[in-house]
């Protein structure tokens, strides 16, 4: 298995393009199209090259200065989850210096459409919902906590 693959959507001033911009922890970067299709299609390539887990990342404009850990995804015939503990990864950021909590609304969009597609073929997929920049109050301590949990969580245990 390879390094983790951490992905964020496209857009100027989207947070999650910036992070995966900024990160500096040994991943495979890349940068999501706001497109379902294309995105989808860029997700399964990564897949096939077998990483260690699939980390998403996409805005979410209700949250202030926390991560908001996917659990799931809506698909059309029912509900997928991931297999990674979502439990210890809301853990994990809290452990060190950053809120998050456990989500069940990956959205309507975007984030719900590429994070099922993923679920279907790759159980150890997830989606972390991030601020919108403005509800950001330290982007700095972000990356950081970020560059941690890529670098040291244990995916291979999941």
């Amino acid at each position: 298995m390879s390094r983790p693959v951490f992905a964020g959507f496209d857009g100027d001033d989207n947070p999650a393009r910036l992070l995966v911009e900024r990160v500096s922890a040994p991943c495979r970067k890349v940068i999501m199209p706001n497109d379902n299709a294309l995105s989808a299609a860029l997700m399964r390539g990564e897949i096939a090259r077998k990483p260690l887990a699939v980390i998403m990342t996409g805005q979410k404009p209700s949250i202030r200065s926390k991560i908001a850990v996917e659990r799931f995804a809506r698909a059309e015939h029912g509900i997928l989850k991931t297999s990674v503990d979502c439990g210890k990864v809301v853990r994990f950021f809290r452990e060190n210096g950053y809120d998050a909590y456990l989500s069940s609304g990956a959205g309507n969009s975007y984030c719900n459409t590429v994070y099922a597609e993923v679920l279907k073929i790759y159980p150890r997929g997830l989606f972390l919902h991030i601020p919108t920049m403005k509800n950001i109050s330290d982007f700095g301590k972000l990356v950081r906590a970020f560059d941690k949990f890529i670098g040291e969580f244990n995916f291979e245990q999941e």
